[in-house]
């Protein structure tokens, strides 16, 4: 044991760093895996177990920061959960239920389990991962999704009406959350990368047409967030400064963008899908969305207010148990309206799928750990506004696209962007 613990202590850097790489390349397997053999075991989601694992036998083995104790409560405390969550779903649903039900759990709680053991993990051992090897996993996403497009063998990314292609993923939805959250370090780094400016521009040119061929909204909008938010932080320094030249050339550069995405975003799939989607609603004008409710949820929530309808009226009918433990995932279990469907409200769906205790379980270690984030931001240099752009997408994207915080894949890049902002504390500065 000591052996293994003189391992990993001389090698936890290598050992984060590899799976971080290695994340792209799961959904890659996976969506390979799934297309063409429709094999439903994931070996990504084995992967991403056994780092699970990892970081609980760091708490218990090698963790010696002043977070160990309350740490290793809070796991206590989940085993608790999971047993009454188990006694839940065996009441209620069988043993047939059982195993899907625990699986999605997991994932649930992966969050906050891998959050709190690699908040310690960075700040006993001074780990930092930089934002060039962010942006080199950035870019192994982009393309995974471009180099399949152009070959014509990607993966659409709607199976019905819509159009646009995912590349090698099986889901638009998580690969547009992780391209959208992450934007911001990216748009930093190559705005302020001195070297490679030709190889940066071309995987800038790269990166627009994969957001605006994949054919879902959040990325196109978060695009549109991060540069209104680093345009205006830049001109609101150079008019104080009053440096005319680079405001006259950004002005400029502005001008000939939006003539130039005038006639290209017509032509684009997420352009298209949106037409599709307005003569669908039976609409002419897009502000009419606004209207009616029922349209609001249909074209900006993509139905997901009727998810949550559905969803709660299952709770409000759920016996006590039920509605402290988690009616789970599978509703209306052995009736004729029994589903599957999430709700893709991150928020609300931790509350209905683990109940009053999960919810208070969930959100506390996580509101505990980024209450340590607030100083490490307080800051007026530039540097710190990529931390508050990707916190206000990662927030946006958990209410209207959900698998944020629930989906592994997702949040393992969640709880890089909270590990950095608390890196950025103890090392930017010292530059």
């Amino acid at each position: 044991m000591n052996k293994i613990n003189q391992f990993i202590e001389l090698n936890i850097d290598k050992i984060i760093l590899v799976f971080l790489f290695l994340n792209p390349f799961l959904d890659v397997f996976t969506g390979l895996q799934t297309h063409y053999l429709n094999i439903n075991f994931s070996i990504s989601s084995v992967v991403r177990f056994i780092f699970m694992i990892f970081c609980i036998y760091y708490i218990f083995s090698l963790d010696t920061t002043t977070n160990k104790a309350i740490n290793k409560k809070f796991l206590y405390l989940f085993l608790i959960y999971l047993i009454l969550f188990s006694i839940t779903v065996l009441r209620f649903k069988g043993f047939n239920a059982y195993f899907y039900e625990i699986k999605n759990t997991l994932n649930t709680f992966y969050f906050p389990i891998v959050l709190v053991s690699l908040y310690d993990m960075f700040n006993q051992y001074k780990i930092k991962i930089s934002l060039k090897q962010i942006t080199t996993i950035y870019f192994i996403y982009v393309l995974f999704i471009f180099i399949p497009d152009i070959l014509g063998i990607g993966f659409i990314s709607y199976y019905h009406s819509k159009l646009g292609s995912v590349g090698f993923f099986i889901s638009a939805n998580a690969v547009g959350n992780i391209l959208s959250m992450l934007m911001p370090f990216i748009a930093f780094y190559l705005i302020n990368s001195r070297k490679y400016k030709i190889i940066n521009l071309i995987l800038i040119i790269i990166l627009l047409i994969v957001l605006s061929d994949m054919g879902t909204k959040v990325p196109m909008l978060s695009l549109l967030i991060v540069t209104i938010f680093y345009l205006g932080n830049y001109l609101k320094e150079w008019i104080k400064n009053k440096q005319i030249k680079k405001i006259l050339i950004t002005s400029i550069a502005i001008l000939v963008v939006t003539l130039s995405s005038i006639i290209m975003i017509p032509k684009t799939s997420f352009y298209k899908n949106l037409q599709i989607h307005k003569k669908f609603l039976g609409i002419n004008h897009y502000y009419e969305v606004f209207t009616d409710i029922k349209l609001i949820d249909h074209f900006i929530f993509s139905q997901r207010l009727t998810f949550l309808s559905n969803t709660n009226k299952n709770f409000v009918h759920s016996s006590i148990l039920e509605k402290m433990n988690g009616i789970g995932y599978i509703e209306g279990y052995g009736t004729d309206s029994v589903s599957t469907k999430t709700i893709e409200i991150d928020y609300a769906e931790v509350f209905y799928r683990q109940g009053i205790l999960g919810f208070i379980l969930f959100w506390y270690m996580i509101i505990r750990t980024l209450k340590n984030i607030y100083s490490g931001l307080k800051g007026k240099k530039l540097i710190n506004i990529e931390y508050k752009i990707s916190y206000l997408l990662i927030l946006l994207l958990g209410l209207f696209s959900g698998h944020i915080f629930v989906t592994p894949a997702v949040s393992i890049f969640v709880i890089l962007i909270i590990i950095r902002a608390i890196s950025y504390k103890k090392f930017e500065k010292s530059k």
